[in-house]
């Protein structure tokens, strides 16, 4: 079986370009960064650090084994760091999203109580009793329904009250 030395050059470009591609990822994947800020204090992380005065990337290739030890210990350090803030924005974000849902909530009952109560304004049968002179008047009953849909506003403002307080206590 003959090889065309085309077909020979073409898989080593191949090979070669595949290497090159792969080796680019590790060193890219393998470097960290070396920035002195403007006070002159010097950090070390995955990222140019914004607004440093000077920024130098670093291959781990080129590293002493304890500096390679300790870049690949601030990778974890920093990859457990972001998973913190992360699962802390999460959080976060899951406190507002009920209190907000609180809030809603509160808002639909205070609806609903107002309604009651202008609803409720209006006597009910045997809520009133007939007079002498051929009147009536509203009975005991009409004004303790009416005080205790009064009571049920009144509680459904203070629930209100207590859901925007407790949202505005997460800013």
């Amino acid at each position: 079986m003959r090889v065309n030395s085309s077909n020979k050059t073409q898989a080593i470009l191949n090979v070669m370009v595949c290497a090159m591609c792969l080796f680019a990822t590790v060193a890219q994947a393998e470097t960290i960064y070396r920035s002195i800020g403007t006070d002159g204090e010097i950090t070390y992380s995955a990222q140019p650090v914004p607004g440093a005065r000077e920024s130098t990337a670093l291959k781990m290739e080129s590293l002493t084994p304890e500096q390679r030890r300790a870049g690949l210990l601030l990778r974890r350090q920093e990859i457990g760091i972001a998973a913190g803030v992360d699962a802390q924005l999460q959080a976060r974000e899951n406190e507002w999203k009920l209190a907000d849902r609180e809030i809603t909530s509160a808002q639909q009952a205070l609806a609903a109580a107002e309604t009651a109560l202008q609803n409720g304004r209006t006597p009910l049968g045997g809520e009133r009793r007939a007079d002498v002179g051929g009147g009536t008047r509203l009975t005991e009953d009409y004004f303790l329904r009416l005080r205790n849909l009064e009571l049920q506003v009144e509680q459904a403002k203070a629930r209100l009250d207590q859901a925007y307080t407790a949202r505005n206590s997460l800013k």
